[in-house]
């Protein structure tokens, strides 16, 4: 069922106390349910006296009314984020036809004073018409309220607790990241001071390498020497001089 949203633009002074909306709950119900069987029975006693009864108590449910709907509000509210999606959805329909029907008490209300004031058959049977239809809605709206509460646990003590122990576990969980973060800090800061400090007493990986790189270059010295000696020492040979002047013998036969 698609509803026009709507809301009651009253913010009240004062804070709502919870598990408060059952109390409401059985007024809601009851009143119109009682008015409805005033009706009928002043339908054959037709006293002035019974409809002022019935007058009254729509009266009364104005104001129990307006008490479910700020009860109920406030009980929704807090159980909000524990609902799964569908529950969530049925709650909120649940707030929006609770609030058609706070919007159609007064209603009621002025159709009895108006049947009262013009004292015709008509007048009254159009107010038992509007009132039957009222009492079937408010009792779609009584068993959508019950399966909140004994399908889906709104406001249900058990989760109620189980709320508050979520709660301590984030706070709970807050204080160790906390101390998670000052931990690793601290272990930084010692981390980097280690090192530093021992700088002075400890030598080098360099300098503890280069007596050794010394010493295998002495070896391969030592070894390569005699190779050297015996390759005989290479030495430069004069090329001979030639007299070119002198005379070249001419063979003769």
């Amino acid at each position: 069922m698609n509803l026009p949203v709507i809301d009651i633009p009253v913010k009240l002074p004062f804070e709502v106390p919870l598990m408060v909306h059952p109390i409401f709950v059985h007024f809601v119900v009851a009143i119109p349910v009682i008015v409805l069987l005033i009706e009928l029975i002043n339908l054959k006693a037709k006293r002035p006296a019974v409809s002022v009864t019935s007058l009254f108590l729509l009266t009364l449910a104005v104001i129990v009314y307006a008490g479910a709907f700020f009860t109920g509000k406030a009980d929704g509210s807090h159980a909000f984020s524990l609902l799964t999606p569908e529950a969530k959805e049925e709650l909120k329909f649940h707030k929006l036809l609770g609030t058609y029907l706070v919007y159609a008490v007064p209603l009621l209300l002025l159709l009895k004073a108006g049947a009262m004031a013009i004292r015709r058959p008509w007048a009254r049977n159009i107010f038992i018409a509007f009132l039957l239809i009222f009492i079937a809605v408010l009792l779609k709206q009584g068993k959508d309220g019950g399966e909140l509460v004994y399908e889906y646990g709104v406001n249900v003590k058990p989760v109620m607790a189980m709320q508050d122990r979520i709660d301590d576990m984030e706070f709970d969980i807050e204080d160790l990241k906390e101390e998670l973060q000052k931990a690793k800090e601290e272990c930084g800061e010692k981390g980097t001071a280690a090192p530093a400090a021992e700088e002075g007493n400890e030598t080098s990986p360099s300098s503890a390498a280069e007596p050794a790189v010394s010493q295998e270059s002495a070896e391969e010295n030592t070894t390569s020497a005699p190779a050297e000696e015996a390759v005989p020492a290479y030495r430069e040979v004069q090329p001979a001089e030639t007299n070119y002047s002198a005379p070249v013998p001419i063979p003769t036969h």
